[in-house]
């Protein structure tokens, strides 16, 4: 269903109570309006026929319980997606450092759990691309003490992304430490929001947990049959699938630049794959190159990821959370300049891939409730 609602409408609104048989369900006719709230009596009080419950309007999003003016705190998160850092935004719109750091930590949440309804199912992606990249929370790993308690929560901090390179859009991300279990969550992310169908391509590096990730998710599980003979059986593996193509990509560079790639199918034949490539709309050979371009859209709207900066997170909370923000909030609200139609009009990755139908503005994001469970 295409993603388009009035700001008055009541459809957009669904109940917040987490114990209502109509949770998160939006136009059910189980919503009125019962009163008005604030200072100026400017926000509706919504009423659930359901649960008989009541909760205010701008529950679900980072407006929620805010003390500043709707106009100033879309100012504060506006400015944070555009590149700007804490303090530079605390200066620009005249507010203290942490409150812009509050904000963004609710922008974050609020994200997550929007990308989580208006993505859970993304039926026209057919590629996946994977990639992680790479930032850093108050310090870098080979200045943390593996035995303080406070270097915890920094160091290295890994962005794995899925990226669909036909419409440009981020599937899934999943930040946190360079390992296999993060690898695993991404992956099986992935195939939770293609509804358990396998793409016609994925491409990767050479990261070696990509592999059994992809196998353990999209493989078939095989029993072997019982022998008769003495000892354990055999226990139950997977194989891949017909239809399961995965390639990696490989890059050596020499003084910063690539001089030599190579190519390995890792699942499926080289025929397979090259079938694949020639019904893409996005590449004609393998490669990571569209998930990487997305690296540097990123580092430019997130400042905490931009290198050689001192807008670096100070804080592992707040630095996950503004990863969901601007990664999640651009498949809607950021039009993408190779998408654009002949007529020189703008399309978002959302509209590419049928999940909306015009360009969202970042208000109409962050007013737009989102079901949060604790």
């Amino acid at each position: 269903e295409l993603a388009s609602y009035s700001m008055d409408d009541l459809a957009r609104f669904c109940c917040q109570n987490s114990r209502c048989s109509d949770v998160g369900r939006r136009g059910a006719g189980n919503l009125t309006v019962t009163g008005r709230l604030g200072k100026f009596r400017q926000y509706r009080l919504l009423y659930c026929r359901t649960c008989r419950g009541r909760f205010s309007e701008r529950k679900g999003t980072p407006l929620y319980r805010a003390h500043l003016p709707e106009d100033k705190v879309l100012s504060i998160l506006d400015h944070v997606r555009e590149g700007c850092g804490v303090r530079k935004t605390a200066r620009l719109v005249k507010v203290h450092p942490d409150t812009v750091s509050r904000y963004s930590h609710a922008a974050g949440d609020h994200a997550r759990a929007a990308h989580g309804e208006l993505v859970a199912h993304s039926p026209e992606t057919r590629e996946i691309q994977m990639d992680e990249k790479w930032s850093f929370v108050a310090k870098k790993e080979q200045n943390c003490v593996e035995d303080d308690p406070e270097d915890q929560f920094r160091g290295d901090c890994w962005d794995h992304v899925a990226f669909d390179p036909e419409h440009r859009l981020v599937v899934s991300v999943v930040p946190g430490e360079r390992t296999a279990e993060s690898v695993k969550e991404l992956v099986g992310d992935v195939k939770e929001r293609l509804c358990g169908r396998t793409p016609s391509l994925i491409t990767s590096d050479e990261y070696a947990p990509y592999e059994e990730a992809i196998l353990e998710a999209f493989g078939t599980e095989v029993v072997p049959p019982r022998t008769g003979k003495r000892g354990r059986p055999r226990k139950p593996y997977k194989v891949s699938p017909a239809g399961l193509n995965y390639a990696t990509v490989r890059k050596t560079r020499k003084k910063g630049r690539v001089v030599d790639v190579v190519k390995r199918v890792v699942f499926g034949t080289a025929a397979a794959v090259q079938a694949a490539l020639a019904h893409s709309r996005a590449s004609r050979t393998v490669n990571t190159a569209f998930v990487e371009r997305h690296h540097g859209t990123d580092r430019n709207q997130n400042a905490r990821k931009a290198r050689k900066s001192y807008c670096f997170s100070k804080d592992w909370w707040v630095h996950r959370a503004m990863t969901f923000f601007t990664m999640y909030s651009y498949n809607f609200c950021w039009p993408v300049r190779s998408l654009r139609t002949e007529a020189h009009e703008d399309r978002t990755p959302a509209m590419m891939a049928k999940l909306a139908d015009h360009v969202w503005t970042l208000a109409e994001w962050l007013t737009r409730p989102a079901v949060q469970f604790a």
